[in-house]
């Protein structure tokens, strides 16, 4: 057998900064999203920074246009059971590799005590409401439905996340504050339908995984996918010759055959330019062990209580402090927080990142702040 090839901790994060985009852009927002197999989009503007940072022209008008009315970004649960910004193209793949599986809510309908065929009638009437309405919000389905559990209600999916798991619904553009979903007959009636297997989608997505955040470990694709390592184990040995093992200052590790074939054209850590993270980067999110990204000492500083994921300053390919943007007016302020002073040369590339983030919100910058 093959030894594994020995790579170095330097060599596995800089192959991350640069096929997460963050050194040559992607050509276009759909696919960055695709590369990325989704972008984390519990906050949308979060997503919208994060195909920012790999498209830099982008700005929320374009996002708004690809998810309302060019449709070619879709809004659905995914990873994590969490909500991505996915290719409407890619609705098939995320709907098959997610089809064997219940969610939370139907589980705990279930648990209660619904009779099963009782429980598919209550999901195929809201399903009809759906189609029968160009879009539709919780506070329409309550009113269609008084008698409706409120847990199916709920902001972090109910049954609308259930119609989502079954390739039915996706997100549209929110009215009033409210988020509003839509069948996606109605909002996506040409797009072509023809789900592969569970395994084929979940292998395409390890696949996208692992040409963008490879080299991982074994619990490293668990994390991100949100599913059993024994899942991941029968993946990897259905991708064959694909793939190939590796050691990561030690830690054995899996990446694509065609990736390590390239390790030597990556550049140094050094030469990677600086970035503005919002929160929820997938980079952030791509593996279960940070040291490579972050010192222990800092750590709670960027993942903080209840899940919260800080916006982050990258320096070298390494998290050297957070940000955050807030709004004065009609005016962006951006305000920086470094873990340590930074040289004046360091600052002035992060203040023309700030702008850029203005940029992509279409707003004039009105300050940058330094916190250090």
């Amino acid at each position: 057998m093959t030894p594994a090839r020995q790579l170095t901790t330097d060599q596995a994060a800089v192959a991350r900064f640069v096929h997460h985009g963050l050194l040559m852009p992607f050509s276009d927002p759909v696919s960055a999203a695709g590369a990325l197999c989704g972008a984390q989009a519990q906050i949308l503007p979060a997503a919208g920074l994060a195909l920012w940072n790999r498209v830099p022209a982008m700005t929320v008008t374009d996002l708004d246009r690809l998810l309302y009315q060019d449709r070619s970004l879709t809004r659905l649960w995914g990873q994590r059971h969490t909500l991505h910004l996915y290719p409407a193209t890619d609705w098939p793949i995320i709907y098959a590799a997610q089809s064997q599986r219940a969610t939370y809510w139907e589980q705990e309908a279930l648990r209660d005590g619904w009779d099963p065929a009782a429980y598919e009638a209550f999901l195929t009437k809201v399903a009809q409401h759906l189609f029968e309405r160009e879009t539709m919000g919780r506070s329409d389905l309550k009113t269609l439905l008084p008698s409706i559990d409120e847990r199916h209600l709920s902001g972090w999916g109910g049954v609308f996340a259930i119609l989502a798991r079954r390739g039915l619904v996706c997100h549209a553009a929110p009215r009033g504050g409210e988020a509003r979903m839509a069948h996606r007959l109605r909002w996506l009636p040409d797009l072509p339908w023809d789900p592969p297997s569970a395994d084929e989608a979940n292998l395409t997505m390890l696949r996208r995984y692992l040409a963008t955040c490879g080299p991982a470990t074994i619990a490293d694709m668990s994390y991100w996918r949100g599913c059993a390592q024994a899942e991941v184990k029968r993946w990897l040995t259905l991708l064959g010759d694909e793939i190939a093992p590796v050691s990561v200052d030690g830690q054995p590790a899996w990446w694509l055959q065609s990736a390590l074939e390239r390790v030597n054209e990556l550049p140094s850590r050094a030469e990677l330019p600086a970035r503005l993270l919002g929160r929820f980067d997938p980079l952030l999110l791509s593996t279960r062990a940070k040291s490579w990204l972050i010192d222990a000492d800092v750590y709670h500083q960027v993942w903080r209580p209840a899940g919260h994921i800080e916006a982050t300053i990258l320096i070298h390919g390494r998290i050297a402090g957070t940000w955050r943007y807030d709004w004065q007016g009609a005016a962006l302020v951006v305000t920086m927080r470094p873990f340590t002073p930074l040289e004046p040369a360091l600052r002035d590339q992060l203040e023309r990142l700030a702008l850029g983030v203005a940029n992509h919100f279409n707003a004039p910058l009105g300050d940058c702040r330094w916190e250090e």
